[in-house]
């Protein structure tokens, strides 16, 4: 069985930042910080809080979320709506609410109404 290599927050700015062609001067200059903060970030020598870690994520256009990939959704609706949801359901919950375009909502709607039937 192979096991999962889990990624550090700093290992992730560095691949979310060369993954958006950012160099460390121009993220540090987006965010305030000097480059050589950014190298400390990724390096994992500097701790980072988690308002600097927003404000990384918003520079590179990373929802804050991803540099918590294990963690399970919390979905915001009360129980006594949905009862208990599957992880099946709530991934697919999140999954829809990822998706941006409004029509291609509506067609996912109506297309799970038809096989619902």
């Amino acid at each position: 069985m192979k096991k999962q290599n889990k990624k550090t927050i700093d290992q992730l700015i560095k691949e979310f930042r060369k993954a958006a062609g950012i160099s460390q001067m121009k993220l540090a200059e987006m965010i305030g910080v000097s480059y050589q903060q950014i190298q400390k970030y990724e390096k994992g020598i500097s701790s980072i809080s988690i308002n600097r870690l927003k404000q990384i994520s918003n520079a590179l256009g990373v929802p804050i979320k991803e540099f918590f990939p294990s963690e399970k959704w919390v979905i915001s609706e009360t129980l006594a709506t949905y009862g208990k949801m599957t992880d099946d359901e709530q991934l697919l919950l999140h999954l829809f609410r990822e998706i941006k375009d409004k029509k291609l909502k509506k067609a996912i709607i109506e297309f799970i109404k038809t096989v619902a039937k």
